[in-house]
């Protein structure tokens, strides 16, 4: 398997003031013994046969501050990253952005972090849009995901937002194509979730759905019950008759223009996320 293997570095992306103080507040950041701790965790990974490979200081600072600078939680956390990913290759593999099957995902503007943070605390929020962009025939759902699971290395490694701040999953879901349903089998839910909830370390703000119809519920419903009991309290439903109550969640301002808001449109999103990404970088290569 190939990962990141650039050579270490003592530089690490210094945090703007205001995800400093988060960063201090929130996850027992000290930027005093940052250096400490890259080594102690990096001498933990030398005597790991498994971690064959080079793991840039980036990637080992996100995990620290994901952990809340806890060394076991980190070692568990960076385990897991990697272990997970030899047992899912349908997702973890063949993941050139060039493929033509991952480009027309990227071309649909599926998935689009959004530009402005929320002003409260910093946190990401990334659009999912299941909608009339995607054609099922063309587009399975495994791709779906292994895309979905490509930009969140990225935010890994380059989205200070999403590390310090967490993420925000908003999954628009009107006209919602049904035969995706065939392909979210219980056993691809399952997987899924453990990926989701495990194989990432990000610190999950919310996962809420929105303009959902009723074949979709049914997935929901079934993907819920194999997450945890705190990443269920973080999670919603809304129909589109009561889509409004989705922005007690999420201030309508942070939405793409496209759904009432200012963050940037859906439109320009997608160019950009088609330009930018297909040079994602080429650690999501393996």
């Amino acid at each position: 398997m190939k990962v990141e293997t650039s050579a270490p570095t003592t530089k690490v992306r210094p945090l703007p003031q205001e995800l400093q103080q988060i960063a201090e507040k929130e996850l027992n950041g000290v930027n005093s013994r940052l250096t400490s701790d890259i080594q102690q965790i990096r001498d933990w990974i030398n005597k790991q046969p498994h971690f064959n490979f080079d793991i840039g200081e980036q990637l080992l600072v996100s995990f620290l501050r994901c952990s809340k600078f806890s060394l076991e939680r980190t070692k568990e956390r960076l385990d897991r990253y990697f272990t997970i990913r030899t047992m899912a290759p349908e997702v973890f593999t063949n993941r050139d952005p060039l493929l033509p099957e991952l480009q027309a995902i990227l071309e649909a503007g599926f998935i689009l972090p959004l530009p402005n943070v929320a002003k409260e605390n910093g946190h990401r929020i990334i659009v999912l849009r299941y909608s009339d962009n995607l054609n099922p025939n063309l587009m399975t759902m495994v791709n779906i995901a292994k895309l979905s699971y490509m930009v969140l290395d990225i935010l890994l490694r380059e989205d200070d937002n999403a590390v310090v701040s967490g993420i925000l999953l908003w999954s628009y879901c009107k006209n919602f194509p049904s035969k995706y349903t065939i392909q979210m089998t219980p056993a691809s839910l399952q997987r899924y979730s453990v990926i989701e909830e495990k194989g990432f370390p990000f610190r999950m703000k919310g996962a809420y759905y929105s303009h959902v119809p009723k074949i979709f519920e049914t997935c929901y419903n079934v993907f819920k019950v194999f997450c945890s009991e705190k990443l269920k309290q973080r999670m919603g439903l809304y129909s589109e008759n009561n889509s409004e109550e989705l922005f007690k969640k999420i201030p309508k301002d942070l939405l793409p223009q496209e759904f009432g808001g200012c963050n940037g449109s859906v439109k320009d999103l997608t160019g950009n996320s088609a330009e930018n990404k297909c040079a994602i970088n080429w650690y999501c290569l393996l």
